[in-house]
């Protein structure tokens, strides 16, 4: 077990902080404005969305404003990793700066992961839809990459920052040896579970969606020597995971509140959830902010197996405390 890294603040607020909290604040203020400008509240449809379209403000601030509702989850996530990158960098050392090519392809590597679960439920589940995506353009194009791309370092980052804190610290326990049996069941089930939605199209496969590359993948990781959830586990050290769950839910609460006054949206399906669908953080029913907490741990799953051929060229984690 590794020790501990020294976390000590820098002399001076890095740019990034200020920076991301100055663009946050002015993405929040412009979205609020597009609400109250256009009389609208949250939209719930593609009907709604079309009669406020309608009503396209001609120049000016308002024209900002609306241009921010319509992409606001692209301008409003890279503002946070501005935030992260700066906090980060006040505990000791952000990853995007100590790491800047692992951060790089991690970003790229975020789009193929969400792309994947696009897929699985486009083709499959149909949970989620969007509206309001604008025609395909080069703009459009790079707000996709950004939205997606910001997806797990945001998460991780979050992680990373809540674990330096040594609010996980606690979560240690005796090396024990792991039985072999552990991880040949873990990817049996993890097979299992991620055949479900794609064999049987229905909402109620997120039960296991969001799980099933978790129990799939790291026994390969774990086999073959890489970052393991499991390897972490054996090794008495559940922080790591924790951590991973934290940023996964923290990022669930925050891409839920910018997507729900936003004009280029998500919205949820789930009727299986009965009269608990109606229940809800703002577009999310309650029930389904459960999901958010494995999805950070299956993404650093994903990752870490994704990054195999990119290992020659990218920064290895320094140890078992680090996300990313």
């Amino acid at each position: 077990m590794s020790r501990p890294r020294n976390i000590s603040a820098r002399k001076g607020i890095p740019l990034t902080l200020c920076l991301g909290i100055v663009l946050l604040i002015a993405f929040e203020a412009l979205l609020f404005a597009d609400v109250y400008w256009s009389h609208r509240g949250a939209v719930e449809s593609a009907q709604q969305l079309n009669r406020i379209l309608d009503n396209e403000p001609s120049a000016g601030l308002h024209e900002l404003a609306r241009l921010v509702a319509v992409n606001m989850t692209p301008l409003a996530w890279l503002a946070y990793l501005f935030i992260l990158d700066g906090i980060l960098q006040l505990q000791g050392g952000s990853p995007i700066r100590t790491r800047p090519h692992h951060f790089a392809c991690m970003f790229l590597a975020s789009i193929t992961i969400w792309c994947i679960f696009d897929a699985i439920n486009f083709y499959s589940i149909k949970a989620w839809f969007y509206i309001g995506i604008p025609a395909m353009d080069a703009g459009t194009a790079v707000c996709y990459a950004i939205a997606f791309g910001t997806i797990v370092p945001g998460m991780l980052m979050s992680g990373q920052m809540l674990m330096n804190l040594g609010v996980f610290n606690f979560a240690r326990s005796r090396p024990w040896p792991m039985p072999r049996a552990i991880p040949i069941a873990s990817l049996i089930a993890g097979a299992v579970m991620l055949a479900w939605p794609i064999v049987h199209p229905d909402p109620i496969t997120n039960l296991t969606l969001w799980t099933s590359f978790v129990f799939l993948l790291d026994p390969i990781n774990y086999a073959l020597g890489r970052p393991s959830m499991f390897r972490d586990w054996q090794n008495g050290w559940y922080g790591r995971t924790l951590a991973a769950f934290a940023g996964g839910l923290l990022c669930g609460f925050l891409w839920e509140f910018w997507n729900y006054w936003a004009l280029a949206k998500w919205i949820y399906h789930l009727p299986f959830l009965g009269r608990a669908e109606n229940i809800r953080y703002f577009q999310m029913p309650v029930p389904g902010l459960i999901g958010f907490i494995p999805f950070g741990i299956e993404c650093w799953v994903m990752w870490q197996l994704m990054r195999i051929p990119l290992d020659p060229m990218i920064e290895p984690l320094p140890d078992d405390r680090a996300l990313i």
